[in-house]
């Protein structure tokens, strides 16, 4: 390559096929100088100081570590002791309480006044009161509330899980509702007959709990505090007014808490730094009691051997620079010999020029064995230009060299096949070599090669790749690279490189492009991932879609492979890593297998992995190497799910039905046979409109008044049943929340309101225009049970009068309501109609037993 930096013209070279070009180059001042001898000297006294040092500190460093480890054993050996006062503290209450849950007159209803004399001495005794509690939570007895006054309302459900559990609980730290103090309360469950039937409490007193700390605690400036399991501190040393029942800062580590252990953070009560040991309560599950010190006490310990550790460093430093400066001075002299003779061979011209005035023999052994190699690199420099053609030769590579300083430049003939022909020397110029480049890369080309020749610039190395026009058309790539020498000041001395055309590799490399992206479209239209995972390295590189899958923004984020299958479902878990092994260990050449992945917004997304071993270790043929795709099958997955449960539910339900017909068919009365078929098919078509019902909302329930409306809406507004004639017909009015039904109750309280509407067709309100039916339905609770509670009411009909006998309908109702939905019924046979009424749990009819929501 061409690349002259002068615009003026050329001028020919003493040597064949070289050309001389004038350059503004002038010798300048190094603008950033290395550094001397004696800053090197000063060096080498700091790097022999400086070890020792290191070392001294990390003596006096280990010394300071261990003291802070005493200190933190004290504070976790005061943790822990605290701990087990305040255990016995609450052993004591619950030794007390199961004295009392033993006592004879405990379990005795007839002895109320004798067990409230024990458990108001009992409370009195530990300065607090005692509470018994009914299975229900009501508040049976309370020694801190006058006798006869009235107790208060039923609790929460913690009497209740006592009672489950069986075991003794310490509640959080809460506000009293007879005492109206902040306490925590011990619960203990009393037995009858081995049972738990009550439950028997007394209160954790804050000003008790800070007494006993008060009273334990070693001396110091620091605090202690027990915090509940919620987190709010139960007693303080330092401010118990203030900071009782005030939340503990939360911590991001607080889910990581072991049974013991140190911490650092602030104090509650002013902020400052502290240092603090924690110890659980075994027998206040989530209790925790905690010993603070302030971090200044800590520090304090260790200010003293830190200033002695400085003050010996830094008078160690001074002496040793002080005999650093004076041996600088000796060894100055022959080293500035060597520089001047170095900076006149490099102010010389090329290596054929006269050689520079040799350096007189050094008296310093070193200097003398650096003034000979510099002689002998100075001989082999002369031997370069040999060996630079004969490599040019053998690799038929096109090398060139430039002298940037008198523009010499030589090229060899490989380099100049390269262009097509040898240059003129009226093209032998920078504007002659950018014509020979192509437009679209002339403007690049020509920045690139200034910027790294310039004077000053960090640039050693030059590389670029450009395209040519050869003199018959053709166009070639031509990939540059050369090293650039510079002096000492940072000015460009020389360029020696080579070029070579890169062809055949920038068309390789255009298909490969092609080829990638026609890949990528594919995955893109298919919505799959790829990725590729390097298992010596473990590290994985992954695309965009494989990460959108995956719910991660970047690949650093994912973590080292393969810490990401900890988010596997377990489930899926072992057979991902069989799949996967298998191919490592060269057991099966790919896999195929789909898991469930927990994605970071805590979504599981069902995914579908392939993969294959790209490259192999030759020695053991395991993979080293793997590529792969990943797709989201969630859709698909749920999809297939559905229709599993869909066909399931509907086999289920057919077979239901028909065994329905069926016994339908066969307890149908068949005296009559007009009357046998037209109860038949209303049962039937009961049994399809519940069927229709399911199948409408996807079979997974209906709303109740949608069922009751099936199945009397056939009865209103029509001519009279059995032949009777009503211009307006009967009416009906349902009122009532809405209440979703499951599937298994959709059917059943379609065949009952069908059996009451068909009974009240041939006798009652619906058999006459003027009658009037009301169904309504409530939900309440029933002894802790929510129960649905059904109203069927006729009015202005035919007097009735109750049956004489039970036929197949009244049979079908009662079984529905009481053996199949575990519930309850009454009939009352009134003159002006049927009352009919039923109570039914609401955990038999709904998805959701609680409460009825919000309208």
């Amino acid at each position: 390559m061409n690349v002259e930096r002068s615009q003026g013209p050329a001028t020919p070279a003493t040597s064949p096929g070289q050309w001389s070009l004038p350059l503004d180059v002038e010798p300048t001042v190094p603008r950033h100088a290395a550094p001397g001898l004696r800053r090197q000297l000063f060096g080498l006294v700091l790097a022999t100081l400086l070890p020792a040092l290191a070392f001294g500190a990390a003596a006096s460093w280990e010394a300071l570590r261990r003291h802070g480890q005493a200190a933190e054993t004290r504070l976790l050996d005061t943790a822990g002791a605290l701990a087990a006062a305040v255990d016995a503290h609450v052993a004591s209450r619950i030794a007390a309480l199961t004295v009392l849950a033993a006592a004879p007159d405990t379990v005795r209803e007839d002895a109320p006044e004798a067990f409230a004399a024990l458990a108001r001495s009992t409370g009195a005794a530990f300065g607090a009161w005692v509470v018994i509690y009914a299975a229900d939570g009501t508040m049976i007895l309370n020694t801190a509330v006058p006798q006869g006054a009235p107790m208060p309302p039923r609790g929460n459900g913690t009497v209740q899980r006592v009672l489950e559990t069986g075991v003794p609980m310490v509640t959080n730290l809460t506000l009293g509702r007879v005492s109206g103090r902040l306490v925590a309360m011990v619960l203990l469950p009393v037995r009858r007959e081995g049972v738990p039937w009550r439950v028997a409490a007394m209160p954790l007193l804050p000003e008790r709990l800070h007494a006993l700390l008060a009273g334990q605690a070693a001396g110091g400036r620091g605090a202690v505090a027990v915090t509940d399991a919620a987190g709010v501190l139960v007693a303080h040393s330092s401010d118990p007014a203030r900071l009782v029942g005030q939340q503990r800062p939360p911590r991001p580590d607080d889910d990581r808490l072991g049974r013991t252990g140190v911490l650092r953070g602030q104090s509650l009560a002013d902020g400052a730094a502290i240092r603090t040991a924690y110890h659980v309560i075994p027998s206040a599950p989530g209790w925790m009691v905690w010993v603070n010190e302030p971090e200044a006490s800590f520090l304090e310990a260790q200010r003293g051997p830190l200033l002695a550790l400085a003050g010996g460093g830094l008078m160690a430093l001074i002496l040793g620079l002080s005999l650093a400066a004076a041996l600088s001075r000796r060894l100055l002299r022959p080293v500035e010999a060597l520089v001047t003779h170095a900076e006149d061979v490099a102010s010389r011209g090329t290596w054929q020029d006269a050689p520079p005035r040799p350096v007189p023999p050094a008296k310093v052994r070193e200097f003398e064995r650096l003034r000979l190699a510099l002689a002998a690199s100075e001989a082999a420099l002369r031997e370069a230009e040999a060996k630079y053609r004969r490599v040019q030769s053998i690799g038929r590579v096109g090398g060139f060299m430039i002298d940037l300083r008198s523009g010499a430049i030589d090229r060899s003939p490989e380099y100049i096949d390269l262009y097509g022909r040898a240059p003129s020397p009226s093209e032998a110029s920078h504007e002659a070599w950018l014509r020979r480049l192509h437009p679209e890369d002339r403007e690049r080309a020509d920045r690139i090669f200034r910027e790294a020749v310039a004077d000053g610039a960090p640039h050693l190395e030059y590389a670029q790749d450009y395209r040519i026009i050869e003199p018959d058309g053709q166009i070639r790539w031509i990939s540059a690279r050369a090293q650039i020498e510079r002096d000492a000041s940072g000015r460009a001395l020389r360029m020696i490189g080579a070029h070579v055309d890169v062809t055949a590799l920038k068309r390789a490399e255009a298909a490969m492009r092609e080829g990638e992206e026609r890949l990528r479209q594919a995955l893109e239209a298919a919505e799959l991932g790829a990725w590729e995972i390097d298992l010596r390295r473990g590290r994985a590189m992954r695309t965009a879609r494989t990460l959108e899958i995956f719910g991660y923004g970047s690949e650093a984020q994912f973590g080292e492979y393969p810490a990401w299958r900890d988010r596997v479902h377990p489930e899926d878990r072992v057979a991902l890593t069989t799949a996967v092994e298998s191919v490592r260990l060269g057991r099966a050449e790919r896999y195929r297998v789909a898991y469930r992945f927990l994605r970071p917004d805590g979504a599981w997304r069902w995914v579908e992995s392939q993969g294959h071993a790209a490259e192999r270790d030759p020695a053991t043929g395991e993979a080293i190497r793997m590529i792969g795709t990943t797709q989201d099958i969630t859709a698909r997955r749920e999809a297939e799910d559905r229709q599993a449960l869909l066909s399931r539910e509907l086999d289920h339900r057919a077979k239901n039905a028909l065994a329905i017909v069926q016994a339908a068919l066969r307890l149908t009365p068949r005296e009559d046979a007009d009357a046998f078929a037209s109860t038949v098919e209303g049962r039937v078509a009961s049994l399809a409109r519940a069927h229709t019902l399911l199948a409408q909302g996807r079979w997974v329930g209906a709303d109740l008044r949608a069922v009751v409306m099936g199945e009397i809406k056939p009865f209103l507004g029509s001519p009279g049943f059995l032949g009777g004639e009503a211009p307006e017909g009967p009416h009906a009015t349902l009122d009532g929340p809405p209440v979703p039904v499951l599937p298994a109750a959709v059917q059943a309280l379609s065949m009952a309101f069908h059996e009451l509407a068909t009974n009240a067709a041939k006798y009652g309100a619906l058999s006459v225009a003027e009658g009037h039916l009301a169904v309504s339905w409530s939900l309440s609770e029933v002894e802790g049970v929510w129960t649905l509670h059904l109203s069927w009411r006729e009015t202005g009909g035919a007097e009735t009068v109750a049956p004489s006998r039970r036929g197949f309908g009244s049979t079908l109702v009662e079984a529905t309501i009481r053996r199949q939905l575990g519930g309850r019924l009454e009939l009352d046979w009134r003159a002006e109609g049927l009352h009919w009424q039923a109570w039914v749990p609401l955990a038999r009819l709904a998805a959701e037993a609680g409460p009825p929501a919000d309208p």
